[in-house]
């Protein structure tokens, strides 16, 4: 009797994170034996996880940990945006992806999948050059890298505008507090990304056959439909139903946008590129993601 055919194994580093959650999903729903790896080990049902100091965890104990799970797909959806310093950025962005990649070459190399940013075409902040070294280093490698644009969807963290208005209009249909969202006086449009949409992506990345289409390859996750981020804060106030007075203050002087069109920059290409190689397009628009971000909002318990 011949035996069954094993599943596939993906270990997610950064598995309990924003983007890491989502991808451990669509893994999981397509059958996949599914690894995360996180600073700690509060991980999905599902989800085998373990906590692992990426950062300063031992080399040898690196290897020795990425031996023991033996994935065929190893996916990097750590990484630090907001709220550290500019060392730190460097060694969530960029040294712990050298780290990982060196302790992968002691075993069979896994197919590697980088999550980056937009922001490395013109790498004009920290976030940016760290995230385009890493990317460079990736690429050298022979793994792929899928540059991301603003996500957006369930569990948007506070640290992004959108996400923190999300907590406040939540916090606010608990208590019936008045709510008051300041926000900049500027019509900056940006390209925003389902989390969902992310993640079906990096899963189209995995497959063996377009493995071998994006090997040593960095696409850009586009939609072609930039959107404005007053529009996208209007719409969610709507969803919430939450009464919101908003406050547009004029930026300080010679601040630039750090995203949005100038965040993509002239090498970025537009949705074809991933459509060919990948079989894939997003398919979720931004009232679906708004949605999703409100309803992970407001079922929060309070003081979370």
């Amino acid at each position: 009797m011949p035996h069954p055919t094993p599943a596939p194994r993906v270990l997610v580093l950064g598995g309990s994170g924003f983007v890491g959650r989502h991808v451990c999903a669509a893994f999981l729903a397509r059958g996949w034996e599914v690894h995360g790896w996180a600073r700690h080990d509060r991980g999905a049902p599902g989800v085998t996880t373990r906590a692992v100091d990426l950062v300063r965890a031992e080399p040898g104990r690196l290897a020795d940990e990425l031996a023991a799970v033996a994935p065929d797909t190893v996916v990097n959806a750590s990484g630090a945006v907001w709220g550290v310093t500019e060392t730190e950025m460097a060694d969530a962005n960029q040294a712990l992806v050298s780290r990982v990649l060196t302790a992968l070459g002691a075993a069979p190399s896994p197919r590697f999948v980088q999550l980056g940013t937009v922001h490395e075409h013109t790498a004009a902040t920290a976030y940016g050059r760290t995230k385009a070294a890493a990317t460079a280093r990736v690429l050298a490698a022979g793994g792929t890298v899928l540059r991301l644009p603003n996500l957006l969807g369930p569990g948007t963290p506070e640290g992004s505008f959108l996400g923190r208005v999300g907590a406040q209009l939540a916090r606010a249909a608990r208590t019936g507090e008045a709510v008051t969202v300041t926000t900049l006086a500027v019509r900056e449009r940006r390209e925003f990304l389902d989390v969902r949409d992310a993640a079906d992506a990096v899963l189209a990345a995995a497959a063996p056959a377009a493995a071998r289409r994006v090997r040593g390859r960095a696409l850009d996750l586009a939609t072609g439909c930039p959107v404005g981020v007053r529009e996208l804060l209007d719409a969610l106030i709507r969803i919430s139903g939450v009464p919101a007075r908003v406050e547009e203050r004029l930026p300080d002087p010679g601040w630039a946008p750090p995203g949005g069109l100038e965040g993509v920059g002239a090498g970025a290409a537009g949705p074809d590129e991933a459509a060919r190689l990948l079989g894939w397009r997003a398919v979720r628009g931004p009232e679906e993601s708004l949605r999703g971000l409100w309803e992970t909002a407001v079922s929060l318990p309070a003081g979370l």
